[in-house]
């Protein structure tokens, strides 16, 4: 068997492309998808193994886990991406728990839980190997700065990032590389789900809050569709190839930025620029106003 990489989320954007990069390689890749219609397209491809997972459910979770380690058996696991994330739009006066908790058991608590259920595994790897297993937890420049109405999404790329780097420390003891992917905005199909919930959000305000922040809604929901137009914007493919770059380096470094804008944000924004700057920076692309007059003098009675 050649060696053998799990990745979630490997039925759009980033993590389609990325399971297609490994196959082509010559990977054997265990690839998780949710919607049983998608494991047709799975099966085609050589070398792909589909397992059916929803990564927000512990137990499934334990099960996928047990399944892909029966059939490796004494082979071990050279890789984990956790790469499967959601996203939820709404103004934070808003946001519903329910959709809430659903943002952090996948974007945050899953990679801990996948990882965690897979070591045995990446440390059979490590016994019969020079080139040691790995874990690449894809995170976002959106854990670096936040950004207005997805606060939960900017919460849960905020946590992997520092539960990566705290992986590396304790992974390192096993030899296991812990690395933090950080793509930019990338044309996929979840920047279209970021913005087109916006407006839906408005469901749960009252009628003067709907008034309020509909024209913010509005403008951040176009805010896709002007994106498919910049160049600078990496595509999932080119993303993929970097993750690639990733899993064939015999020491990877802890953190890769896989875009123009990540490295932006990382470099020169996260690192030099005052809160007063960002803010003004946020202010400008949303195009956020002043609170209303009406809307304090209600806060102050």
């Amino acid at each position: 068997m050649n060696k053998p990489i799990l990745i979630t989320g490997a039925t759009s954007g980033m993590g389609q492309a990325t399971m297609r990069a490994l196959s082509a390689r010559g990977y054997d890749v265990f690839a998780t998808y949710r919607d049983p219609r998608d494991r047709a397209a799975l099966v085609e491809l050589p070398g792909v193994h589909p397992v059916q997972l929803d990564v927000s459910d512990p137990v499934q979770i334990r099960e996928a886990i047990s399944e892909i380690d029966g059939v490796l058996g004494e082979t071990g696991l050279f890789a984990v991406i956790n790469n499967a994330g959601i996203t939820y739009t709404s103004p934070f006066e808003f946001a519903q728990p329910d959709r809430v908790q659903k943002v952090v058991d996948v974007n945050l608590m899953a990679p801990y839980l996948v990882t965690q259920a897979c070591l045995p595994m990446l440390r059979r790897h490590n016994e019969s190997s020079s080139v040691k297993a790995r874990v690449i937890n894809v995170a976002s420049w959106a854990g670096q700065m936040a950004s207005p109405f997805i606060g939960f999404y900017n919460a849960t790329k905020y946590g992997l990032i520092g539960l990566t780097e705290s992986m590396y420390y304790d992974l390192g003891l096993l030899d296991i590389h812990a690395v933090l992917a950080v793509p930019g905005v990338t044309k996929t199909a979840l920047l279209g789900k970021t913005t087109d919930g916006a407006l839906a959000s408005l469901d749960f305000a009252a009628v003067e809050d709907q008034e309020l922040f509909r024209p913010y809604l509005e403008h951040f929901t176009s805010m896709s569709e002007s994106s498919d137009n910049m160049r600078m914007l990496s595509t999932p493919a080119q993303v993929a190839t970097k993750i690639m770059a990733i899993i064939e380096a015999r020491k990877p470094r802890f953190r890769y930025n896989l875009s123009i804008d990540a490295k932006v944000v990382d470099g020169i924004v996260a690192r030099l620029l005052p809160f007063r700057a960002k803010a003004a920076i946020n202010r400008r692309m949303y195009r956020l106003g002043q609170p209303r007059r009406g809307l304090a003098k209600a806060a102050l009675a």
